[in-house]
């Protein structure tokens, strides 16, 4: 359900998708839920060296790696933004008779390049972060089995604060997180209820064999 909730967030920041249906398109790469992916490379030495990069939810196993999809979210000067959102929790709050009601809680992150986007300012992170929580509907709503759904902005992470520490970016990546290019991330979180009638229950599938 994570990620499927975190595709109905997704949604609301598709019409600023460069290609998309919307007047201000401005992101060049969009995700729902991305998963930290770790790949083995050998180095000059031929000694295996572990790399972690961040690839969406919707992406298969083989495009991840046969495609080269785990380089769709690295920081590159080609791209002007790119946003995804991290799963930091989901929690089951409760059930009213038939309905279950659920609180996920996302990490926004958004990378961008100055130059790509025009902005001549010393920074424009709040502008668009403006923008992105203009995005959300201001009143409950309803998309699909998602019931009653809200979706709060509960703060901004201080700039102290890495979104991309995690991940295996080395010194000629890094430099992608000083001026003129800039990032953010944002905590939010989304309460919706499911209706039993709606939910389909876990079964389990065939082996995957990697």
């Amino acid at each position: 359900m994570i990620v499927e909730a975190g595709n109905i967030l997704k949604g609301f920041l598709e019409p600023f998708l460069v290609g998309g249906s919307g007047d201000n398109q401005f992101i060049d790469k969009l995700a729902g839920v991305v998963k930290p992916i770790t790949k083995v490379d050998l180095d000059k030495d031929n000694k295996p060296v572990k790399k972690t990069f961040p690839v969406s939810c919707d992406a298969s196993l083989s495009d991840c790696f046969a495609s080269g999809r785990y380089k769709d979210f690295i920081p590159n000067s080609s791209l002007g933004c790119m946003v995804y959102f991290e799963d930091v929790a989901n929690q089951y709050l409760g059930r009213d008779g038939r309905k279950f009601a659920w609180k996920a809680q996302y990490r926004l992150v958004c990378w961008l390049n100055q130059n790509k986007l025009g902005a001549a300012g010393c920074s424009v992170t709040s502008q668009i972060i403006t923008t992105f929580i203009s995005a959300f509907p201001e009143n409950p709503f309803n998309s699909g089995i998602f019931q009653r759904g809200e979706v709060s902005v509960l703060a901004q992470d201080p700039k102290s604060f890495n979104p991309f520490a995690k991940y295996s970016y080395d010194e000629e990546k890094t430099q992608f997180l000083m001026h003129p290019f800039d990032y953010f991330s944002l905590q939010i979180e989304y309460k919706y209820m499911l209706d039993k009638a709606c939910f389909t229950p876990f079964t389990k599938n065939e082996e995957i064999n990697c």
